[in-house]
Formats: C-alpha cells, sequence, structure tokens
C-alpha cells in the first residue's frame, strides 16, 4: 500500500487581514503533490485560506505531512509540526518552501528533513528515503515543460477557487535588494514553452467553471518575445480567457502587445511601482523613474487595461511627505486599485542583512512580516508614524466618497451612451474596480480593529 501523503500550506495569523482573503494556493505544493499522485501515491493537499479553517493536528491521518512555509506562515508551521510531533511521533514531517529555504535551522527540531529550494526533481526520491539527510537540496528545474499538469483537485475544496493560478516561468534577470525570488529561483531565467503553457491553461480549465486566470509569474512579459507568441496563441484558440499578469511599468514600451493583450482577455496588471520619488527608486535598484511611472499609466489605461499599483512605504529615503503623495499621486492618476506595502526586510535579502546589520529590526515575529506592519526603525520617522502613514494612505485612496463619485461617474455614462444609443466604450461599464475599492475599504477598517495591540506596542517602543 502506498503511503499517504498530506500536504499543508498554512495561513498567517489573524493580524493579516489581507492573507485570510486570498484563496490562491502555492503552485509547489501542486506541482509536488501531483508528481506523487502520479507514481501512485495517496495525496492531499489542504490550504488554510481555501479550506477556510484550521487544521488540528488531531486530525492529521497520513504518513507524511509536508508542509511549505512562508514568512508569514513560518510560527504556523512550527505550531503545526509540534503539535502533530506530539500526538503522532511516527508520523514523517518535511519543510519546505520560500522560508524554509532561507531559514532551514529555524526548523531542525520540528521537522525530519528541511527542503532547500526546488525540490520537484527528488520529490520521490524524499519520500522514498532516499535522501535521508537533515538539509536536503533541491536543484533548479533546467525544462519546466518536463513538470507535470496539475491536479488540481488534489486540493480540499478547490471549487472554492475563483482564480486560476497559472506559472510560466522561473527566475528574474533583475536584481531588486529587497526581494527573495532570486534567491529562490535564481537569476536566469527559465521558461516553459508556449506550447506546454496553452496545455496547462486548457488542463486548468477541466477543473473550474469560470475560465479567469492569475499568471503567477514575477514578471509576465520578462521575455517579450515568448509574450508576443503566448498572447497570439490566446487569441487565435479563442479560449475566451479573462487574466490578469504581474508586470513591470515597462510595459507600456511596447504599444503593439499590449494592444494584443486586451485583445486575449487581459483585466487588469500588478505593477510593483514601489515609489514615486527617484532617489528611492535607484536606491531600490529599480530601473524606472516618477516620469516613466506617469507615462506608462497613462499608455496602459489607454488600451483598457486596469491597473493595481503596488508601492513600497519605509524605504531610507522615504519622508512622510512622500507617503502622503503617493496616496495623492495614485488618486491624480486614477490608477484603479493599489496596495501601499511597508518595506519588509525578508531573510534573505539584501534589504534585511543591512537592517539586520544596522540592529534596526524591532523583533522578528515573522507573523508580522507582511507588508502591512512596520517590524523595523525607518531613518526619517518613527515607527509608529510609518504604521500610521501607511493605514492614512489605505484609507484616502480607498475613501467611501470617491468610491460613490466613482459609482455614479459610472451611471452617468451608462445613461448617457443609452440616450445617444452609442456603447462603443462597453468596456467602461466594469464594476469590477467599484467592488475591489468597497472590499479593501471594508479590509481597511477590519485591519485597524485587529491590530489595536500592535500599534498600541508601537506606541510604547
Amino acid at each position: 500500500m502506498k503511503k499517504r501523503i498530506l500536504f499543508i500550506e498554512p495561513s498567517g495569523s489573524e493580524a493579516n487581514v489581507f492573507d485570510n482573503y486570498m484563496k490562491l494556493p502555492l503552485l509547489g505544493s501542486l506541482y509536488l503533490g501531483t508528481i506523487l499522485y502520479n507514481a501512485g501515491y495517496d495525496v492531499k493537499i489542504i490550504n488554510e485560506n481555501i479550506s477556510q479553517r484550521k487544521i488540528s493536528p488531531l486530525e492529521i491521518d497520513s504518513d507524511i505531512v509536508c508542509i511549505s512555509c512562508l514568512t508569514i506562515t513560518a510560527n504556523r508551521t512550527k505550531e503545526l509540526a509540534e503539535g502533530i510531533k506530539f500526538f503522532f511521533p511516527n508520523i514523517r514531517i518535511i519543510i519546505g518552501g520560500i522560508h524554509a529555504s532561507l531559514l532551514p535551522e529555524e526548523f531542525k527540531d520540528v521537522a525530519d528533513n528541511i527542503v532547500i529550494g526546488e525540490a520537484e526533481d527528488i520529490i520521490i526520491d524524499i519520500i522514498e528515503k532516499k535522501c535521508t539527510e537533515k538539509f536536503i537540496y533541491g536543484n533548479q528545474i533546467a525544462n519546466l515543460d518536463e513538470l507535470p499538469l496539475i491536479n488540481y483537485s488534489l486540493i480540499e475544496n478547490y471549487k472554492k477557487m475563483n482564480i486560476i493560478p497559472i506559472m510560466t516561468s522561473r527566475g528574474c534577470p533583475f536584481n531588486c535588494n529587497f526581494c527573495t525570488v532570486t534567491k529562490i529561483f535564481g537569476k536566469k531565467f527559465r521558461k516553459q514553452s508556449v506550447d506546454r503553457i496553452i496545455s496547462e491553461i486548457k488542463n486548468a480549465l477541466t477543473f473550474f467553471y469560470l475560465p479567469y486566470i492569475f499568471f503567477y509569474d514575477d514578471n509576465f512579459t520578462a521575455d517579450k518575445n515568448m509574450a508576443n507568441e503566448l498572447i497570439d496563441r490566446l487569441i487565435a484558440e479563442k479560449l475566451n480567457l479573462t487574466w490578469t499578469a504581474q508586470v513591470r511599468a515597462d510595459i507600456a514600451k511596447d504599444e503593439i502587445l499590449l494592444s494584443k493583450m486586451f485583445k486575449a482577455g487581459c483585466e487588469r496588471f500588478y505593477i510593483g511601482f514601489e515609489s514615486i520619488d527617484d532617489s528611492v527608486l535607484q536606491s531600490l535598484n529599480k530601473a524606472q523613474t516618477k516620469n516613466s511611472i506617469i507615462n506608462s499609466i497613462k499608455i496602459i489605461h489607454n488600451y483598457g487595461i486596469n491597473i493595481h499599483g503596488m508601492f513600497m512605504l519605509g524605504e531610507d529615503h522615504d519622508t512622510l511627505e512622500n507617503i502622503s503623495n503617493t496616496a495623492k499621486f495614485a488618486i491624480e492618476h486614477d490608477i484603479d486599485t493599489v496596495q501601499f506595502m511597508i518595506l519588509t526586510p525578508f531573510p534573505g535579502t539584501e534589504t534585511y542583512e543591512k537592517i539586520n546589520s544596522e540592529k534596526r529590526l524591532l523583533h522578528k515575529n515573522w507573523s508580522f512580516y507582511d507588508g502591512m506592519h512596520i517590524v523595523f526603525t525607518p531613518k526619517n520617522m518613527t515607527s509608529l508614524q510609518l504604521q500610521k502613514s501607511a493605514i492614512t494612505a489605505y484609507k484616502e485612496f480607498y475613501s467611501f466618497n470617491r468610491t460613490m463619485l466613482e459609482f455614479l461617474r459610472l451611471g452617468f455614462e451608462i445613461c448617457f451612451d443609452a440616450l445617444v444609443w452609442d456603447f462603443k466604450q462597453v468596456s467602461r461599464y466594469d464594476l469590477n474596480n467599484i467592488y475591489l475599492k468597497t472590499g479593501a475599504k471594508f479590509i481597511i477598517s477590519e485591519f485597524m480593529n485587529l491590530n489595536k495591540p500592535y500599534i498600541n506596542y508601537l506606541e510604547k517602543i
């Protein structure tokens, strides 16, 4: 009888309200689980956010438990591992993921094996105990086309997912000093073939009713030739997808590609603008300026694609005035939705090493390393000032009055077009942005209520 293997993707703490609203799985567990399932193992994947419940160690009924650990779930990972070992000492526990790869020593007392890096080519050997070391090092997958087509049904309650995750590449050629991507996947850009990506999409569509896809790639258009070929295929295949992707602001330089992306069903770009201050952008190694950001916003909007702008607050050159101006900038330039994330020094990054060496970390309670909580002492403001400024920026952008004005403006446009019987601009009638802004307002309110103890902590230091 083949072993029963349970993959667990823990949720973050209650204080991380955005994490609790995310119903997306980690692709690492899906690939590993599918490999083992195809090899004949009894596999189940539980993502606590998708299942909307905390797993009790007492319910574990498996021979092997694999836990995928992010920085914000490190504490929960340890809690689960300790509980499982206490009640079921014979269950083998394997921990992997980004945080475990960066700080493997943290888990040596709660795991039988810690996997560092990519594990697809060694997971069967690990399960079959051909790899017995405490710390097991994986290899970067050279040919991503060799990965299996994902079996989404391995996830408990997978039907609750309303967005299909697809990744077409690994690695990033850029070198942002706050990012962990290159630490795990390397700077070498590895990609799937277009045929393989189309097969991956068609396979995913057999599991889900709504064809809404989020391309997980850190930079979907890092290889412009591949991006063009893929978009051409999406149009030719007539898959009628709605999709979103993470891109850099320099996508605006290729207006032919932008036009095709909209035609292929692109609804929204997630763009890491990070800052509107050129000195901050230079310090973060971002190859862009405030003027190039303004230009990219205008061009992308001209092609009917929404923008989710991601800004990072608290870099050493940042000031309270910069943060206030960032919220005003997002409003002035009609960015559709935003994230005002506080700079987070993730272990393994240059930013972490710098701040840690300067003894500016407030603590190493990983549950708060989520981009919503300040965990270090900034240079040009207090920690409390930065925390409150981030909340104020969110409240200004997602204000009730702004959302209502947008709703009324949309209603006016519909009525006006109806009067002249002109519906050529029907794409403007998308209510999704209003829905997202309304939801974000409630999430921010929830964050403020749940994090009063953290604010009190910041007031005392």
